[in-house]
């Protein structure tokens, strides 16, 4: 009979996760400003741009250097059409009608050879699609105009783990060797930018083996990262933003956060907690100094390559996250903090001059603690295991009282059952 009183409330636990899930996603989209129309980048060489009418979404966007062959949405929605057209120029136009058996789904845009580029699409009955504003891509924009200037000791923490003076010199040497070799030719720092962001993804792996058991100050150093072709995700902003800075662009390292369904960290809980991440923005300035904007990017996304078990796996990348938009951005990254690392020792007093360095809380850096507790990956921890704390848990009702609701449920049935046996 106990094993009969187990089964039961089980099923009973079992059956109510569903009810959780359309519940946590019903409190989410009801938080969610509806957008109707989402530009994927603003590389003018690559792009698409996206828009919700009731039950279609239309697509049309240009991809030099790639062949698009379908645009759909996925999981199928039910009765679905589509249309797709693609041009001689690399310019294609498309459309997909249908409504989904879910709230969400992913506008999906495939590739010749089978790469995709997926954007998360909201819907509702009797409304039709919308794009979802969850108030991140304001926020974490906000970010680039407040961020932290981190002294050059301990940038310099960042380069090499032990603060090696020959290795710091052979790190940086190599980063000029990368810069000058990667960006012959270009005079335009978007594009230098632009094809340093391809170098990473392409010759950059993540160490899975590191993520899932120890990420040490060696493990994200430049000097490791450049020698090993390897590293997680901070190692690769940091050799990114480092690559940047030697070919004389502003670049932030940002601090913050990823939702990753397959990790446990959902959409929903973006806002609130998700696995610790860290990514790039550089400065683009512009010839016309109107046009100079702040430009997102996220190589260690974009590289598809990782470390596993001892071996190397090496994947042709797939480009979504250089100067990808806020509102894309804010499907899956939430970003914390800004920091400026200084990790050449000849910008340093230039760059502090000429770039106007902003630091409201730069007096509470302390030289011999090169990472914070609370915000970054602590050593010892691994990437997947670190969540940020919900930072508004009374927004979390609506699940909490569900739980609850399983709880005394799985308790009166367990009761019932045990009064029978008594009889």
């Amino acid at each position: 009979m106990k094993k009969i009183i187990i089964i039961l409330t089980v099923v009973v636990i079992l059956f109510q996760l569903p009810a959780v899930n359309f519940q946590l996603s019903s409190a989410a989209q009801a938080d969610l400003t509806r957008i109707f129309t989402l530009e994927t980048t603003f590389d003018p060489h690559r792009y698409a741009t996206l828009r919700a009418e009731g039950d279609t979404i239309h697509a049309e966007g240009f991809f030099r250097d790639e062949v698009v062959e379908d645009f759909y949405i996925t999981p199928t929605p039910r009765r679905g059409t589509g249309s797709f057209t693609r041009n001689g120029d690399g310019s294609f136009t498309a459309s997909f009608s249908g409504s989904p058996a879910d709230s969400n789904a992913l506008a999906v845009i495939h590739f010749e050879g089978g790469r995709t580029l997926s954007y998360r699409i909201e819907y509702t009955a009797g409304t039709g699609w919308f794009f979802g504003d969850n108030g991140l891509a304001a926020s974490t924009s906000a970010l680039l105009e407040n961020y932290r200037m981190i002294p050059l000791q301990i940038s310099e923490n960042y380069i090499s783990a032990t603060l090696c003076p020959d290795e710091i010199e052979e790190t940086r040497n190599r980063l000029r060797e990368i810069t000058e070799e990667v960006t012959a030719g270009l005079d335009c720092n978007y594009q230098i930018a632009k094809a340093l962001n391809r170098w990473v993804a392409d010759n950059l792996v993540y160490d899975r083996d590191a993520a899932n058991t120890e990420v040490t100050e060696e493990t994200v150093s430049i000097a490791r990262t450049l020698r090993l072709g390897r590293s997680v995700c901070i190692g690769i902003a940091n050799t990114y933003a480092a690559l940047l800075e030697t070919a004389g662009i502003k670049a932030l390292n940002i601090k913050g956060g990823i939702a990753n369904a397959r990790e446990g960290v959902p959409y929903e809980l973006l806002p609130y907690e998700t696995i610790v991440h860290e990514w790039v923005a550089f400065r683009f300035e512009a010839p016309n100094q109107a046009n100079s904007r702040w430009v997102w990017t996220d190589p260690t996304w974009d590289r598809q390559g990782f470390f596993e078990n001892g071996n190397y796996h090496h994947r042709p990348s797939v480009i979504k996250h250089f100067d990808i938009s806020p509102l894309a951005l804010s499907f899956d990254h939430r970003g914390d903090r800004a920091e400026l690392r200084q990790f050449l020792p000849v910008n340093n007093e230039e760059t502090m001059v000429n770039n106007e360095i902003k630091s409201d809380d730069a007096e509470d850096d302390d030289p011999d603690v090169p990472y914070d507790d609370a915000e970054v990956l602590e050593i010892g921890q691994t990437e997947s295991s670190v969540t940020f704390p919900m930072e508004n848990p009374e927004e979390n009702y609506i699940l909490f009282y569900i739980i609850i609701g399983m709880l005394l449920a799985a308790i009166i049935i367990m009761s019932i059952l045990i009064l029978k046996l008594r009889r």
